[in-house]
C-alpha cells in the first residue's frame, strides 16, 4: 500500500501526525527489541509477544498448553522463588500479567521508571528460566480447569465458542484456547516445560519497551542478559487452512441466560488482507454505534435490547460477527432484521457523511487506545509478530482512509453472503422448544496541571491542555446518584441521565444521534450512587461543535414520553441481565445488607418495579433539583487552547440561572450492633461469600488508610489470594474493593468457590482481618504495597477519559482537583500503625454483614473467574479510585 506524502489525517486534527519514533533491533540470538522513548508519564511498560498461541499447538492441540504455561511463567524461577516474581513487580510500582490468543501468548510487565533495569531483568527471567515447581503446576492446572467449568456457565464465552466450533471444522481457531478438559486433565509439568523448550527461545519472541528510557541502554541491558541464551530451532509448520462454506451452518441450544442472544458469522479475512480496511468500516456502519444501521432498525424499534457488529481478525482468516440480545420470541425477526441491513449493505452505498464520521470514530479509537505505555508496547510487540511491521497501526489508518462507498458495499457483497453464514443462538432454560426454531438465511506525561475557573452562576470549570494525542475529552458532572433516590424512585438517577440523550426542543434522539456520530465522537451518560452526568469523547476539529451540542442536552433536555418507553425497557433488561453476574449478584446484596437506612442500599441501576412506574414529569422534577450550577463541575482534558475552550464554556453555560435545590446530606448509617448475615440460594453451580465493613466518607484522611489496607489483602501478591487460593486451594476467586462515598461506604471481602469450602472460606477471611487489627504489617510488604497503590493510580490516569473523571468528582465531592498530589503524600507517610490503629476501628467481625450465595439442591459447585467488572459493579475505580 502506497505511503501518502503527508499523513492522511492531517485533516482531522491540528496538528500533523507521523508514525510512532521507535527502534527495532535484532539481538545476535535472534531476540527482536523494539524500543520507544515515551516521557509522558514516568512509568516503563515491556510487552513480550510469543510466536505461539492455542493455534499452533502441533502434537498438543487441544491441551490448552500455551494457556497453561502462560499462568506458570510468572510462578517463580531458577533465581525467584514461587512467589517472589509479582511480589517484585509490586516493589517497582507495577504489575505483570500474561494472555493467550489462538495465534500468539504476551506476557506484560509495567514499573514505575526508576525499576526499568531491574523490570527487564524480571521479564528475561521469567521468559527464559521459569523453574515450573511441580506443586504450583498442579494448583494452576486445578485453577485452568476451574476457569474452564466456569466458562461453561458464561453465555458470552459459550456463545462465543459455539461460534468458532461451528464456523470452523479444519483449522484449530474451532479449538478453545483454554482446550479440552480431558485433554487439559491429563497434561503433565514434563510436557509444559518441553513446550516451553521449544517455543521459548530468543528467535521466537519479540519484545516491545515503551516508557521514560533511553533506547540504546534498553538494548544493550537486554542483550547482557540474555547473551547466554541460545536461539533454538526455527519451526515454519502452516496451519492448515479451512475450506471455503458451500452452505449455512445453524445451532441452538439452551443455557442459563436471562434472556436470548445471538451471533451470526462470516468468514472474513487476516488481518494482512487489503480487504481489512473496508470490512472494519462497514463492521463500524453496520452496528459499532448508536444510531448504526442495526441499531436503529432493531434496537430503536424494541426489537433487541443490544446490537453489535465486528470484524475478527487474527494472523489467518477470521470471522466479521453481528450478535444480539432479545426476548426468545423475537430471535427470528432479529435474525430476519439483520439480513434485510445486510443485503441493504450489498446494494445500497453508504452517506459519505457516515463513513466520514465512521473513519473519525476509528481514528479516535487509535489514539485513544495509545495513550498508555502499555497500550503503544503492546501494539508494536503485536504488529511486528502478526504483520511484521511494527507501525502497522498507523498504515492501518492510511488504509482505512483510502477505503470509498463503493469499496465497502463490495466488502458487503463479496463477504456477507447468506451461503456462508454461521448461526449461533442460545435461549433461557425452557425457552428452546418454544422458540428455538433454526433460522436460515434467505435463499437457503509528564507532570499534569489542570486550572480551574469559576464563572458568575458558581459553575467550576477544569481545564488541562494534553497535546500528545488529538483527542478531547469533557465531562459534566452533577451531584445525584442514590444519595438523591427514595424507596419510591429508585433508579430515576440513571434513568435521567440517560434520558439526556434523547431529546431537546432543537434535536431529537435521533439528530443527536447522527450528529455524535458525524463528528465521530462518543457521548455516554453515567449514573452512580454520588453523582450523574454525560461524557464526551471527540477529535479538536469538532470541540467547538460538540460544547454547543453538550449545552443543548444540559440545558433543555425535555425528556419525551416516546423515548422514556424506550430507555425503561433497556435498562430493565440490563436490569435483569446482571442478576447473571454472581459479582453484581453479591454486590447488590452486600449494599443491601450493610445498609438499611442511608440510600447506598439502593442499587443505582434501579428497582425494576419502581424504574416501570416512573413518568416523565417525575425525571424533569428530578433534573432541575440536579440541575445546579453550584454543584456542577465541568472538566476537560486534551488537544486545546485554553482561552478558547473557557470562551466557549462560557458563552455555553454562563446563562445557567444559579439553583435553589437543596443539598442533600445524610446521616451515616448506623452501626451495627452484630453480625448480620443474608444467605440466598442461586442457580449457579459455584458458591459466592461476601464480608463487609461499614468504613469512611471520602473527605475523611483515612481513606488512604482504607486503600493501602486494600492493596495488602488483593490482588495476585496480596494476602488473600497467597492463603486462600494460593496456600489452601479454597477458592479459585478472591479479593477484596472499597465502595467509597460522600458519607460512610464499604469495604468488601470476596470469594467464589465450591459451595462446600464457603464455611472454610470465611472463617479464613476473617482471620485475615483480625491479622490487620493484631500483628504490624511487615515494613516489606508495607512498602511494596505503597509501591502498588500509588503505581495502580499512575497506570489508571493515563488516559484522557479516566483523568477527565477524576478531575471532576474530586472537584465535585469537595476534595479539590488537586487531590491527588495531597493524596499520594497521604499514603507515603502511613505507617504499620496508622493500619493496624483503622483496622481495630473500622474492620470489626463483630459488626459486619455477610452474604452467601448458595447453589440450589446441593449441586456439586464449579468455580468463577474474574468474570465481572467488578470496578463498574461497585462504582470505585482500581484500588478505592472513586467513580460515580
Amino acid at each position: 500500500m502506497a505511503v501518502p506524502e503527508r499523513p492522511i489525517f492531517s485533516d482531522l486534527s491540528s496538528k500533523e501526525r507521523r508514525p510512532p519514533a521507535y527502534l527495532r533491533k535484532v539481538l545476535p540470538n535472534g531476540l527482536t527489541v523494539i524500543v520507544q522513548q515515551d516521557r509522558a508519564h514516568p512509568l516503563v511498560a515491556f510487552h513480550a509477544t510469543v510466536r505461539t498461541g492455542s493455534a499452533r499447538e502441533g502434537a498438543f492441540l487441544g491441551t490448552g498448553i500455551s494457556h497453561v504455561l502462560e499462568h506458570m511463567l510468572f510462578k517463580g524461577t531458577s533465581r525467584r522463588p514461587v512467589g517472589a516474581v509479582e511480589q517484585e513487580a509490586r516493589s517497582y510500582g507495577g504489575t505483570s500479567q500474561g494472555f493467550t490468543t489462538y495465534d500468539t501468548t504476551s506476557y506484560q510487565l509495567i514499573v514505575n521508571k526508576e525499576f526499568w533495569s531491574e523490570g527487564a531483568d524480571l521479564l528475561v527471567d521469567a521468559l527464559f528460566f521459569s523453574s515450573f515447581d511441580p506443586a504450583e503446576f498442579a494448583k494452576e492446572k486445578d485453577v485452568v480447569l476451574r476457569e474452564l467449568k466456569l466458562g461453561k456457565d458464561d453465555p458470552d464465552h459459550l456463545l462465543w465458542e459455539s461460534l468458532f466450533e461451528t464456523a470452523y471444522r479444519v483449522h484449530p481457531y474451532r479449538i478453545p484456547i483454554i482446550g479440552y478438559e480431558p485433554l487439559l486433565t491429563k497434561l503433565s509439568r514434563e510436557e509444559v516445560v518441553a513446550y516451553h523448550r521449544q517455543w521459548y527461545r530468543p528467535h521466537q519472541i519479540v519484545l516491545a519497551v515503551v516508557g521514560d528510557v533511553e533506547p540504546e541502554a534498553v538494548f544493550k541491558r537486554l542483550e547482557g542478559l540474555t547473551a547466554g541464551i541460545e536461539p533454538g530451532r526455527i519451526a515454519l509448520e502452516p496451519l492448515p487452512q479451512e475450506p471455503p462454506l458451500t452452505g449455512p451452518r445453524q445451532i441452538s441450544r439452551e443455557a442459563d441466560v436471562a434472556t436470548a442472544m445471538a451471533a451470526v458469522g462470516f468468514p472474513s479475512v487476516a488481518v494482512a488482507h487489503p480487504d481489512l480496511f473496508a470490512l472494519d468500516l462497514l463492521a463500524r456502519l453496520l452496528g459499532g454505534y448508536r444510531g448504526s444501521w442495526l441499531d436503529r432498525s432493531l434496537k430503536e424499534t424494541g426489537i433487541v435490547h443490544s446490537v453489535s457488529s465486528w470484524n475478527y481478525t487474527p494472523q489467518d482468516p477470521g470471522l466479521f460477527v453481528v450478535t444480539f440480545r432479545s426476548e426468545p420470541e423475537k430471535v427470528q425477526e432479529a435474525v430476519r432484521g439483520i439480513w434485510e441491513q445486510v443485503e441493504r449493505a450489498s446494494k445500497e452505498l453508504f452517506s459519505q457523511q457516515e463513513i466520514e464520521s465512521a473513519k473519525r470514530a476509528l481514528l479516535r479509537h487509535y489514539w485513544a487506545d495509545r495513550q498508555t505505555v502499555t497500550g503503544l508496547a503492546a501494539d508494536l510487540a503485536g504488529n511486528e509478530v502478526l504483520v511484521g511491521d511494527p507501525a502497522f497501526s498507523y498504515r492501518y489508518l492510511e488504509g482505512i482512509q483510502s477505503v470509498s462507498a463503493e469499496d465497502i458495499r463490495r466488502a458487503a457483497l463479496l463477504y456477507l453472503k447468506a451461503q456462508t453464514a454461521t448461526t449461533v443462538t442460545l435461549f433461557p432454560r425452557g425457552a428452546l422448544e418454544r422458540f428455538g426454531q433454526q433460522v436460515s438465511a434467505p435463499g437457503a506525561g509528564g507532570e499534569r496541571h489542570a486550572e480551574k475557573e469559576v464563572l458568575q452562576n458558581g459553575l467550576r470549570i477544569l481545564l488541562r491542555e494534553d497535546h500528545r494525542v488529538p483527542l478531547v475529552t469533557l465531562q459534566v458532572s452533577f451531584l445525584g446518584g442514590v444519595r438523591y433516590e427514595t424507596e419510591e424512585n429508585n433508579g430515576i438517577s440513571t434513568l435521567t441521565a440517560r434520558m439526556l440523550m434523547r431529546g431537546t426542543p432543537r434535536r431529537s434522539a435521533q439528530q443527536i444521534v447522527e450528529e455524535i456520530n458525524g463528528l465521530g465522537g462518543t457521548l455516554h451518560p453515567f449514573s452512580g450512587r454520588n453523582s450523574i452526568g454525560l461524557s464526551m469523547e471527540v477529535t479538536p476539529d469538532g470541540l467547538e461543535e460538540s460544547m454547543r451540542l453538550l449545552a443543548d442536552l444540559i440545558l433543555h433536555s425535555h425528556f419525551p414520553e416516546q423515548e422514556l418507553e424506550k430507555e425503561r425497557q433497556l435498562l430493565l433488561a440490563q436490569i435483569k441481565t446482571a442478576e447473571e453476574d454472581p459479582f453484581a449478584w453479591g454486590a447488590k446484596r452486600m449494599m443491601g445488607t450493610l445498609f438499611t437506612t442511608h440510600p447506598y442500599r439502593f442499587d443505582p441501576s434501579g428497582d425494576p418495579d419502581r424504574v416501570a412506574k416512573l413518568r416523565p414529569e417525575e425525571l424533569r422534577n428530578f433534573y432541575k433539583r440536579v440541575l445546579v450550577p453550584e454543584r456542577m463541575v465541568i472538566s476537560i482534558v486534551g488537544d486545546f487552547q485554553k482561552e478558547k475552550v473557557l470562551s466557549m464554556c462560557r458563552q455555553a453555560f454562563g446563562g445557567l440561572s444559579a439553583g435553589t435545590g437543596e443539598q442533600v446530606i445524610h446521616p451515616p448509617e448506623p452501626a451495627l450492633s452484630g453480625p448480620k448475615e443474608h444467605v440466598e440460594a442461586v442457580s449457579r453451580k459455584e458458591g459466592l461469600i461476601m464480608i463487609g465493613f461499614h468504613t469512611v466518607g471520602l473527605s475523611d484522611p483515612s481513606i488512604a488508610e482504607l486503600d493501602l489496607l486494600d492493596t495488602i489483602l488483593s490482588g495476585g501478591a496480596g494476602r488473600l489470594f497467597k492463603e486462600v487460593r494460593e496456600k489452601r486451594g479454597l477458592a479459585y476467586t478472591v479479593g477484596s474493593f472499597a465502595v467509597h462515598g460522600l458519607e460512610p461506604g464499604a469495604f468488601v471481602l470476596y470469594a467464589v468457590a465450591e459451595p462446600a469450602q464457603i464455611e472454610n472460606i470465611r472463617k479464613v477471611l476473617l482471620e485475615e482481618i483480625s491479622r490487620l487489627s493484631t500483628v504490624p504489617v511487615p515494613d516489606k510488604e508495607l512498602q511494596d504495597a505503597k509501591q502498588g497503590l500509588l503505581g495502580a493510580r499512575r497506570i489508571a490516569r493515563q488516559t484522557q477519559s479516566a483523568e477527565v473523571s477524576q478531575l471532576g468528582l474530586d472537584e465535585l465531592y469537595g476534595l479539590g482537583y488537586d487531590y491527588p498530589r495531597r493524596y499520594e503524600a497521604r499514603i507515603r507517610e502511613l505507617t504499620s500503625q496508622q493500619l493496624r490503629s483503622f483496622a481495630r476501628t473500622v474492620l470489626d467481625s463483630n459488626r459486619c454483614a455477610i452474604v452467601i450465595g448458595q447453589p440450589a439442591g446441593g449441586e456439586e459447585a464449579g468455580s468463577s473467574g474474574e468474570s465481572g467488572t467488578l470496578a463498574e459493579i461497585v462504582d470505585v475505580g482500581p484500588h478505592g479510585q472513586k467513580k460515580r
